[in-house]
């Protein structure tokens, strides 16, 4: 290895030098991804002199590699989602030498997040926006409690000081119990070398402007934080001087190996940048941004996801390997780029129109062979996807391709080995792509008997008939129970009888329900009346008619063309609240029998449900102040 270790410098000199762009990120890296729980957690390890392990860093200094290869700058203004990405930095021939991050990315994206921007992350039970709110996504500053230390007992992350992202909001509604100081501070303080210059020109005249005079831990741990950001020399790396791509990209892959998880869409990721004729990363970008934001789709996709589909649609092998994605791999998708990104985005507006949101798509893999079926199938000279959201067209087999989308969610078959799930999906289409429309049949008997079987039996059905409203596969179920539903409106799920009904204050009230405490406790079981037998699909006219009216008297009101026959009902049903028992029974009788002739049976099937896609993002709650 050409190179060596370098001096050890301190945080604040590699702040400094992120900041002047004397540290950069090559396109081989990844983007940012640890949590602001992570960050507290480096911080708090700085505080307690535990080690932070070395960095290994790329000296750029040949003139080719400054022309040809891309870099970028440290991310200002972390948002979820939104400003995830690291800004590009055109670099020549004629600019200076720097040094690329090779190992520590993370930890120094961390570091410079802390002391110098922001982390916004999104508010608990709330929808994702389709842009950038502040509102939602707050923007939120590094601060340490000098106050008090965290309470040992109450403590499952093992941290001794309080770091915390806050909102201006957070920081100014806590003063009371916390005495929050804010990092950014830290580097708009002088400079002092001598520990007791540091004490007598810095903590104390703080201590004593904050009132904190008699406190001895916020002495302390001032004096401790000044030190450890800006005296210690802990930033400590190997200089790599080696000047050949090939030799820095298998250093990366081998140093990457460890901390937070390297996925191979990462490792991807880097070597597609660089055999990319243009600047892929921008290109995957914009159309994960596009498809997130735009009305006609609005679901948020992950670099992977992209990166396997192109795997699919290219006919390669779907694993993350470093083997599939030599250069002629990555010349073969960006040849099809065009193609591929229209395909995308024409399988989304039409999971759409099967009227599946984004908090209903349990499983984007499942997403993935419909793409490579609109791809492939050739109709009139041209693929699929050009004309299967055009409702002149098509008809047929979007009514088919659908129906198998909600036995998949439903069945959760992609909930674990979906590259084996894919691969055997695509050998399925590929083989009767002549057949005039999705071959649902042949998928159904690809898969018999084995633990990705989309057919159901009856104990199955029931445990389906048994979801309830807000569950992610309850709109895939009530699509596939009323498929005639009209593709161009936009469906909510609502209750028939109203939710507010069966509020324990309100059954207390009803005449009916007294001296039965067996028909009370029905009427109060979550099951039935939040369950899909009390609930359909209205379109946005019928959704706000129906309100919160009682059901016998929306199904009377002018104007109003659900009738009982739409609902499975017979004529003669009472829609009366008080007998919603009997309405319950029957209904989801009907229901059953209808999705019996929806799906495929057979008599003896596991009924267990198979977990949802583990690349579904998980939210991190907010920290209780």
């Amino acid at each position: 290895m050409a190179g060596d270790y370098e001096k050890a410098i301190s945080i604040l000199e590699a702040v400094e030098k992120i900041r002047s762009n004397d540290f950069l990120l090559p396109a081989i890296q990844r983007k940012f991804v640890w949590s602001s729980h992570q960050i507290c957690v480096l911080f708090d390890s700085l505080m307690r002199g535990y080690p932070i392990n070395s960095f290994m860093m790329w000296e750029v200094t040949d003139a080719d590699i400054k022309n040809n290869y891309k870099f970028y700058q440290f991310i200002q203004g972390y948002c979820q989602r939104f400003n995830e990405e690291n800004p590009h930095l055109p670099t020549n021939a004629s600019s200076k030498d720097f040094k690329a991050v090779i190992d520590g990315q993370q930890r120094l994206t961390s570091l410079y997040i802390g002391l110098c921007s922001t982390y916004a992350y999104k508010q608990p039970r709330i929808w994702w926006p389709s842009a950038q709110d502040d509102n939602v996504l707050p923007p939120r500053k590094l601060y340490l409690d000098l106050l008090n230390p965290i309470d040992s007992d109450d403590n499952e992350s093992m941290m001794q000081y309080s770091f915390r992202f806050l909102t201006d909001k957070q920081f100014k509604s806590s003063k009371e119990v916390h005495h929050w100081y804010c990092l950014h501070d830290l580097l708009k303080e002088p400079s002092y070398t001598d520990s007791d210059d540091v004490l007598m020109n810095v903590v104390l005249p703080y201590i004593s402007k904050h009132e904190l005079n008699d406190n001895t831990f916020a002495r302390k741990t001032l004096l401790k934080l000044y030190s450890a950001i800006r005296n210690q020399k802990l930033i400590h790396y190997f200089n790599e001087k080696e000047q050949k791509i090939d030799h820095v990209l298998d250093v990366f892959i081998r140093t990457n190996s460890g901390g937070t998880k390297l996925d191979f869409s990462d490792l991807l990721m880097s070597i597609a940048v660089a055999n990319w004729n243009g600047d892929f990363r921008k290109e995957i970008d914009t159309l994960v941004k596009e498809i997130n934001q735009s009305a006609e789709m609005g679901f948020y996709l992950g670099r992977d996801w992209i990166l396997k589909t192109c795997l699919m649609l290219t006919n390669s092998d779907v694993k993350f390997k470093v083997k599939n994605f030599k250069a002629e791999q990555v010349a073969a998708i960006q040849n099809q780029w065009e193609e591929i990104k229209q395909c995308i985005k024409e399988t989304f507006k039409a999971v759409r129109r099967f009227g599946i949101n984004p908090q209903s798509l349990t499983s984007k893999n499942a997403v993935i062979p419909i793409c490579y079926y609109l791809f492939t199938k050739q109709v009139g000279g041209e693929p699929l996807f050009h004309t299967i959201n055009n409702l002149a067209k098509a008809d047929e087999q979007r009514k088919t391709i659908s129906q198998w989308f909600y036995m998949a969610l439903l069945k959760g078959v992609f909930g674990g080995q979906a590259d084996t799930v894919l691969s055997g999906m695509r050998d399925v289409l590929k083989q009767n792509m002549n057949s005039p429309i999705f071959p649902l049949g042949q998928i159904i008997e690809k898969y018999k008997g084995s633990n990705k079987d989309l057919r159901f039996d009856a104990e199955y059905l029931d445990n389906l008939l048994d979801i309830q409203h807000g569950e992610g596969r309850c709109r895939a179920l009530l699509h596939l129970l009323f498929p005639e539903m009209n593709p161009t409106e936009t469906f909510h799920i609502d209750h028939l009888h109203p939710q507010s009904a069966f509020d324990k204050n309100n059954l207390k009230t009803y005449e009916f329900l007294k001296g039965s405490d067996e028909l009370m406790d029905f009427f109060s079981e979550p099951k039935h009346w939040n369950g899909i037998a009390n609930l359909h699909l209205l379109n946005d006219s019928q959704n706000i008619s129906k309100n919160a009216k009682p059901l016998v008297q929306w199904i009377g009101c002018s104007g109003v063309t659900v009738t009982k026959s739409n609902l499975l009902l017979d004529e003669n049903a009472n829609l009366e609240l008080e007998y919603f028992n009997l309405f319950y029974e029957q209904r989801r009788t009907a229901l059953k029998e209808r999705l019996q002739s929806r799906v495929f049976m057979t008599d003896v099937l596991d009924a267990n449900v198979i977990e949802g896609d583990s690349d579904e993002e998980v939210v991190e709650e907010a920290i209780a102040i």
